[in-house]
């Protein structure tokens, strides 16, 4: 088969959630299948920016248009101009949308759709006037009704989809995306993050920095533990999305809480395994890679008991509700204090049932083959 995959979410660093998705999925998916070909489609003005390395192999070819993102998202919208498929060298077979975003194909050409949340639609008051509008105008609805087969990150965003779209059950397939981390030890922890001048204890947060996350109540609930544990700081890991502005100056007046920014690799696996443990109660999460990650080495994780994160963390988390500051701060004390919940936390992740990209990536695959 000849398959066309949209990377224009794929950015050339300071990959987190989506972006990371896309580079793994597809660099698994390129080791994995040397029988298909592969058309990967950018566009902008910068072409090099999508195109990793990882992604040379023989069967696949990046096809990149010229063209500024917002006009041609505007010429899909309205329907100027050709359908893609007349400017990519061969016929499609099917189309892989791995995030949504703007598209025009042929009719004949199949779409595979990936969505990994719809927090755009279940809680809109985390967006903004432009994020809503950006949802409204790419029109979600009909893109689901389009596909031929849809890929869900976790059961809840597959609930979703059929609680707000005329989509069948049958038609939507889970697969849970893949783990990626590096094992490292304490003596080889510490070298890597000696620069960053952090405590030696610390509590962690990583993710993007805006109002869904969750990080107010984070910061209001570690004021009041930091109290009594004056020699731990609150470490914040992660890219500056949108309404961030607050949360920095609220950040720059406590010298306990420490803003690093985006860090990826080694560095961030350092971190989950030096820290006390991941704090993470976010409102709404389609699926969420950093309570696996923490829980890849072994460390406690305070999470929210809303939307995907129970069904991702089954019995592994501790659980709050993310509107409780008061909860927060409980466990971040029972964390201190209990060296019995402690013991029985890195057993639990011991047995703990993970996903990894190579067989994750072989069933998005399977799911290509069967749409043929």
């Amino acid at each position: 088969m000849k398959i066309g995959i949209d990377i224009r979410a794929l950015t050339p660093s300071k990959r987190s959630g989506i972006g990371s998705y896309i580079f793994w999925a597809i660099k698994n998916i390129i080791e994995l299948d040397q029988e298909n070909e592969y058309y990967l489609f950018s566009s902008g003005r910068k072409k090099a920016k999508f195109f990793p390395k990882e992604f040379e192999a023989k069967n696949v070819q990046h096809f990149h248009l010229n063209f500024p993102n917002k006009l041609l998202n505007l010429a899909f919208f309205f329907g100027f101009g050709p359908s893609l498929n007349k400017f990519f060298p061969v016929k499609l077979d099917l189309f892989w949308l791995p995030n949504i975003n703007f598209i025009k194909l042929d009719p004949e050409t199949k779409l595979i759709l990936t969505i990994h949340d719809l927090s755009f639609l279940h809680s809109k008051n985390f967006y903004d006037l432009k994020r809503k509008l950006w949802h409204k105008l790419v029109n979600v609805r009909s893109l689901a009704e389009r596909a031929k087969q849809i890929i869900s990150v976790s059961q809840h965003t597959k609930r979703d989809v059929m609680r707000f779209f005329t989509v069948e059950e049958d038609k939507i397939k889970v697969v849970y995306p893949g783990i990626q981390h590096y094992q490292i030890n304490k003596e080889t922890a510490k070298k890597v993050v000696k620069d960053l001048n952090i405590a030696d204890k610390f509590f962690i947060y990583l993710g993007t920095l805006e109002p869904r996350k969750n990080i107010e109540s984070v910061i209001k609930a570690f004021d009041r533990y930091h109290l009594e544990y004056p020699e731990t700081d609150l470490v914040l890991v992660g890219n500056k999305g949108w309404l961030y502005q607050k949360l920095l100056l609220s950040i720059k007046k406590r010298p306990y809480v420490k803003y690093l920014g985006f860090i990826d690799g080694l560095q961030k696996d350092a971190l989950y395994s030096l820290s006390q443990a991941l704090i993470w109660p976010s409102f709404y999460e389609g699926f969420g890679f950093p309570p696996l990650e923490a829980t890849m080495h072994k460390k406690p994780v305070i999470t929210s008991y809303k939307t995907s994160l129970p069904e991702i963390m089954q019995n592994q988390a501790l659980y709050v509700d993310p509107y409780n500051v008061s909860e927060i701060y409980q466990l971040l004390k029972l964390i201190s204090t209990d060296q019995a919940l402690l013991d029985r936390i890195s057993k639990g992740a011991e047995n703990f049932k993970f996903y990894f990209w190579p067989e994750q990536a072989q069933r998005i695959i399977n799911l290509l083959k069967k749409c043929e």
